[in-house]
């Protein structure tokens, strides 16, 4: 009897959009490539992943496609993540499986959090070749470090370009003032000229009564 085969699964890109908000929308596209599909019971039947559970944080109306044909996922809730998977069925050895979940993420606003689905099948981690958009509420822009690193930010869009899909996204925003400074920097600022003038006018008495 011949020996069964699990599949040789690998994520070639991904392209992961998040629209930020008090409810927050993640578009999550992935493309794996099928060296081999497998055979008998070990043969590919669904590309499973994990999907952290944050603080504050409620994920919600999770639906998929394959290929563009709409499927069910099937989510179970464990301690600290839940399991996503999507059923695939007639994949062939060097076939190409693109999966896209969508997903709303509710909580606080002025922070950006929102957990990733991150499949069982790993890129090969040679390139980057998983790109994050985030686009922030009209009139923000980042505010506070983010994880991971951002690559670039103009306005309210930050990008990443990463090896390997992260289990979260995280960023602080604020409202931006003039010259594109977030309104938290200015006051800042102004903090600081204002202490700057205490001390030289208070130097400048001194030296007057001395």
């Amino acid at each position: 009897m011949a020996q069964e085969e699990s599949p040789s699964v690998t994520l070639a890109e991904s392209t992961i959009e998040v629209d930020a908000g008090e409810t927050s929308t993640v578009t999550a596209e992935y493309q794996f490539d099928v060296e081999s599909a497998g055979t008998g019971d070990e043969a590919l039947s669904s590309i499973g992943g994990t999907m952290w559970k944050l603080s504050d944080r409620e994920v919600g109306d999770i639906t998929a496609t394959i290929d563009g044909e709409s499927v069910d996922p099937t989510v179970s809730e464990e301690s600290g993540h839940h399991d996503v998977s999507v059923p695939v069925e007639g994949v062939s050895d060097g076939d190409t499986v693109t999966v896209t979940l969508e997903y709303d993420v509710s909580g606080p606003t002025g922070e950006l959090q929102t957990p990733l689905w991150v499949p069982e099948y790993s890129t090969p981690g040679q390139a980057n070749v998983v790109d994050i958009t985030a686009t922030l509420p009209e009139g923000t822009t980042l505010s506070d470090d983010s994880f991971p690193t951002a690559e670039t930010v103009d306005g309210n869009t930050v990008e990443f370009d990463l090896l390997h899909v992260p289990g979260f996204v995280k960023m602080g925003y604020g409202q931006t003032a003039a010259g594109g400074l977030t309104t938290d920097t200015l006051y800042s600022l102004v903090g600081v000229v204002l202490i700057v003038g205490f001390i030289v006018g208070g130097l400048a008495i001194d030296r007057k009564t001395a």
